[in-house]
């Protein structure tokens, strides 16, 4: 009798994996997101934090309180299913789970906490615009894993790429300053560690431009 095959730990299913058409309008919010690395340059830190972390609140609260409540899950994933990861939507009862857009809220308030505005801006557009390179690009083109991971290097070299041209053009940050910042964040988004890559690769991001900036 014939022994049943062993499954590639490659080939397992990815708990985020979406249709390539989903995967690009989600993607399409990281443009849209630009408002917020807009915002801190226009309005400064404080103002900033304040808005930034006024949407964090709200959104932690909404993704607590829907975790206990299915009817408001039910209309939230009505309404945004299309756009929400599977493990964002489909809650164990009373379980909490923080979705994209409220993590990527919390890490603006943390940069305008904690970084010059200039840093924090730069660290989180290379982010969003590096993060959608890397999504899609790995999707289309990605071939070669890293490690047992779903990332691609061809995902990542989409997203060094994406950064080091925003670095050329960003207002105020040195070309090299930018590409040590770049090359730190494209390795954060690469590792498999558990924490949502909206929150650690624009902090790693940030952390390595004002290291090089200071030394």
């Amino acid at each position: 009798m014939p022994q049943p095959r062993k499954q590639d730990p490659q080939s397992r299913p990815d708990p985020g994996f979406l249709p390539f058409r989903r995967e690009l309008m989600r993607k399409s919010l990281h443009v849209l997101a630009l408002v917020i690395p807009a915002t801190m340059l226009l309005l400064g830190n404080t103002p900033s934090m304040l808005i930034f972390g006024s949407f964090a609140a709200l959104g932690i609260g909404l993704d607590i309180i829907r975790a206990g409540k299915a009817p408001l899950n039910h209309w939230i994933a009505y309404f945004f299913g299309s756009l929400m990861r599977p493990r964002e939507k489909e809650l164990p009862q009373g379980k909490v789970v923080v979705n994209g857009a409220t993590w990527a809220m919390i890490s603006a308030f943390i940069l305008v906490l904690f970084f010059p505005v200039q840093v924090a801006a730069f660290a989180f557009t290379i982010f969003m615009l590096g993060d959608a390179a890397a999504a899609l690009a790995g999707r289309r083109l990605g071939r070669i894993r890293l490690g047992g991971s779903t990332k691609t290097l061809e995902g990542s070299l989409a997203f060094l790429a994406t950064a080091l041209l925003i670095s050329l053009f960003f207002p105020g940050i040195h070309f090299w300053h930018g590409a040590a910042s770049s090359l730190a964040a494209c390795i954060a988004e690469a590792l498999p560690i558990p924490l949502d890559d909206n929150l650690r690769v624009p902090l790693v991001a940030a952390l390595a431009l004002l290291a090089v900036q200071y030394f």
